[in-house]
């Protein structure tokens, strides 16, 4: 028996109850976690150039101290450790999402209606 479900009567349009609650519960949220991380990744990851040219140039510049040096070094670290949680907060999103694709994927097509003829 193929997987999907190709019926044309006047029932097939609704979804289940299950189904609906996956939807909402994991791969919106999923989603949304995956998108807002990907921003947040990228806003940090340009900051972290920042801060590692501006230490590029301290550095060549040979007329800052090591307070300095050390302030934007740490500074830089900062943005690094934050690139870093943005992109495993992308990869659980992203994993919360497949869960809740997964769980559409093999949940049976019961509707309300099927249920109530059951």
């Amino acid at each position: 028996m193929p997987a999907w479900n190709l019926d044309i009567s006047p029932d097939a349009g609704c979804m289940s109850i299950g189904r609906a609650i996956l939807l909402i519960a994991l791969v919106f949220p999923g989603l949304m976690v995956v998108g807002t991380s990907i921003y947040a990744y990228n806003a940090d990851y340009a900051a972290m150039e920042r801060t590692e040219k501006y230490i590029e140039r301290l550095a060549r510049e040979r007329r800052s101290d090591s307070r300095q040096l050390d302030l934007a070094y740490h500074r830089s670290l900062v943005h690094r450790i934050n690139a870093f949680t943005n992109g495993t907060w992308g990869f659980i999103g992203g994993t919360i999402a497949a869960i809740g694709i997964h769980g559409l994927a093999i949940t049976r097509d019961d509707t309300v209606q099927d249920q109530k003829k059951s």
